[in-house]
């Protein structure tokens, strides 16, 4: 073995953590997929939401704006987080054309972390204006409703981008080891 190919970090790590793991993959597909449909809805509103010539075309936001306000009507907070879904979107492409690179899972990892965190702020923003947007299911006396509509889907995108969060951060600080041990070795 010649020096050069000793101090090369790459011979440490296992080339299964420089690549984005199938199921995570399949994950960003379908985030990708919902994303981009839940933000033409809310960007669309009016001609998106109840009533509006576009409303066939979402259903079931129709629905969940009856639970959830902030989807029923114009909210700056709810159009500044479909910008945001939109330009994930893009990384999310992004990192899926580069999935078996290290490059792809450094940012499917970081856009994951993104819509980790966009989804813990939207449930902030509810919980810290007192249930502004959602409470009237509660006022109507439909807790059921509110949990199993407005809450548990929500829940949704908090845990699973968190568990990809794991695992991709897990590869990352392998990798890193790995790189660490081959220069210090």
């Amino acid at each position: 073995m010649t020096q050069t190919a000793a101090a090369s970090p790459a011979l440490a790590v296992d080339p299964r953590d420089l690549r984005i793991p199938t199921w995570i993959v399949v994950w960003l597909i379908i985030s990708a997929v919902i994303q981009t449909y839940d933000a033409c809805y809310v960007l669309l509103g009016p001609l998106s939401h109840a009533g509006g010539p576009l409303a066939g075309f979402w259903p079931g936001h129709v629905f969940y704006g009856t639970f959830d306000h902030r989807y029923g009507q114009f909210d700056a907070f709810g159009s500044a987080q479909s910008w945001a879904n939109l330009i994930e979107v893009v990384f999310i492409v992004w990192a899926l054309f580069h999935a078996r690179r290290w490059s792809g899972l450094v940012v499917a990892l970081l856009v994951t972390v993104a819509t980790f965190w966009k989804t813990v702020i939207y449930f902030l923003v509810e919980a810290s204006s007192g249930l502004e947007m959602t409470r009237q299911s509660l006022e109507r006396g439909d807790l059921v409703g509110f949990l199993m509509v407005a809450v548990l889907p929500n829940l949704f995108w908090i845990v699973f981008p968190l568990a990809v969060v794991i695992v991709l951060g897990r590869q990352v600080y392998r990798v890193g080891r790995a790189a660490a041990a081959s220069v210090a070795g």
